[in-house]
């Protein structure tokens, strides 16, 4: 009984903040309610002279060890929602020997993980409570940002090769070696704290923070997001865009398709309304990004050749190369269909067709050969 009264009167100074204590921790330990620099670790864009003000929201992580723990939302100047927050105070223990982690948590505006400040004052710790090196912060980061970690399809006590479960005050506390699935992947001598982070960046906060900016969604936070760096940001903005902003912003977009990652530029391609891809002028980037583009991208872009410029199919002549069998047996089938072939494109089927380096020359030889 004394040591059950003596853990309860460590734990409950820091159950009470958590419960209704400041509403956020910077790693200067400071009560802040202004964001004026990048989160130590930090996976979305910062641009420079950034200032995000705190609001607060109606959401919560709840844990069984320390309830209720808010969770804030970071504004710039203009009000626009930027970026979730929570100042997250837990026990960890191991082994019956408790520490409180104490880390601050980032969620993008569609409840990812974006990032964490440390505490300087309240470092985390490892068995025997070392505390955290730089690197294991590192790894830690790299662990919150893998959503389909090896950590969401296992409890805890999985994890260990021989666990011993034992309650402390209500707190789970485990010992046991790592298993080795997951070994790599956690900071050695931390495994519960990884595998607390990471459920509670993870687990059911992730769509309650999407369903609140969703209720707050409108057209500049789309054109914010679209012009982010971020791809789900892009994807999301894609996925929302109605023609008209679709419109608004094919600049931004057709930018996209060139220098975002497949997944983005297949979206792209295939959504196009029709007023798009039938119009040689607004296609145009798009065929201008025909040699920097995944191969399957690339070939979702030759299904609308048949409504591309003259120009753009003599261009194209000059990048055969790029073209993988099928997507120049697409090519020809295009130029097999018109009444007549330029010059200009003739005489470069001529010069690919007679070239020894390119594995596909016969199929343009062939072509010239049925129609000359």
């Amino acid at each position: 009984m004394i040591r059950i009264a003596f853990v309860f009167l460590l734990l409950a100074p820091h159950l009470c903040n958590a419960q209704f204590g400041s509403p956020i921790a910077f790693s200067d330990s400071h009560e802040k309610t202004v964001l004026e620099a990048s989160p130590e670790f930090y996976i979305l864009d910062w641009q420079p002279n950034t200032a995000l003000h705190i609001s607060e929201t109606p959401l919560e992580i709840v844990t069984d060890s320390v309830g209720a723990q808010k969770v804030n939302l970071f504004r710039d100047a203009k009000g626009a929602p930027i970026l979730y927050s929570s100042n997250i105070i837990t026990p960890v223990c191991a082994d019956g020997d408790c520490k409180f982690m104490h880390i601050t948590l980032y969620w993008t505006l569609l409840g990812d993980y974006a990032g964490f400040d440390r505490s300087v004052q309240e470092p985390l710790t490892k068995h025997d409570h070392d505390e955290f090196l730089f690197s294991d912060y590192w790894k830690l980061h790299d662990l919150l940002r893998d959503h389909n970690s090896i950590l969401k399809r296992r409890a805890i006590d999985e994890l260990v090769t021989k666990p011993k479960p034992s309650k402390i005050e209500g707190v789970d506390a485990l010992s046991g070696a790592t298993v080795k699935e997951v070994k790599e992947s956690v900071v050695s001598g931390a495994l519960y704290s990884c595998y607390v982070a990471w459920h509670l960046v993870h687990g059911k906060i992730k769509e309650q923070i999407k369903a609140y900016t969703v209720q707050q969604q409108d057209e500049a936070m789309l054109v914010q997001m679209l012009n982010s760096g971020h791809t789900n940001y892009q994807m999301y903005a894609l996925e929302n865009f109605d023609e008209n902003q679709y419109k608004a912003n094919f600049s931004r977009i057709s930018e996209l398709f060139k220098s975002s990652i497949p997944l983005v530029r297949s979206y792209i391609i295939k959504n196009l309304s029709d007023s798009f891809s039938q119009s040689p002028s607004a296609m145009q980037p798009f065929w201008d990004a025909l040699p920097y583009i995944d191969i399957n991208t690339r070939s979702l872009l030759l299904q609308h050749i048949d409504f591309a410029s003259d120009a753009t199919v003599a261009h194209i002549s000059t990048q055969l190369s790029v073209l993988t069998k099928n997507q120049l047996l697409k090519y020809l089938e295009h130029l097999g269909s018109k009444k007549a072939i330029s010059s200009e494109v003739l005489k470069n089927l001529e010069h690919f067709s007679a070239s020894n380096k390119e594995k596909n020359a016969y199929l343009v030889t062939q072509f010239l050969e049925d129609n000359s």
